[in-house]
């Protein structure tokens, strides 16, 4: 387990702004997640294959050019940073 103080010279509990602070950035994420499954949402319709599929397909046998291959698979890598980082973001405990 990783511990963290923080201390202010003010009389003021920072509490509230680390609950901000961390609200906030968990936001940024799911909004960064929404976006990021969107753009795979128009790979998997454009060529009517899931992205599970589009993981385990040998590139011979895509019926697209490697440049799409590569930003397909570059938004999942996105997708799964996001969704890790988030998933870490949500399992802080703030103790008082």
């Amino acid at each position: 387990m990783n511990q963290v103080v923080l201390k202010s010279n003010d009389n003021v509990s920072i509490k509230p702004i680390v609950i901000q602070a961390l609200q906030s950035e968990q936001n940024e994420l799911k909004t960064g997640i929404l976006k990021t499954k969107a753009k795979l949402s128009v790979f998997e319709k454009k060529y009517n294959m899931s992205t599970a599929t589009f993981l385990k397909a040998t590139p011979d046998s895509l019926p697209f050019n490697e440049l799409e291959a590569v930003e397909w698979s570059g938004e999942y890598e996105t997708l799964k940073r996001l969704e890790d980082e988030l998933s870490r973001l949500m399992k802080i405990e703030l103790c008082s």
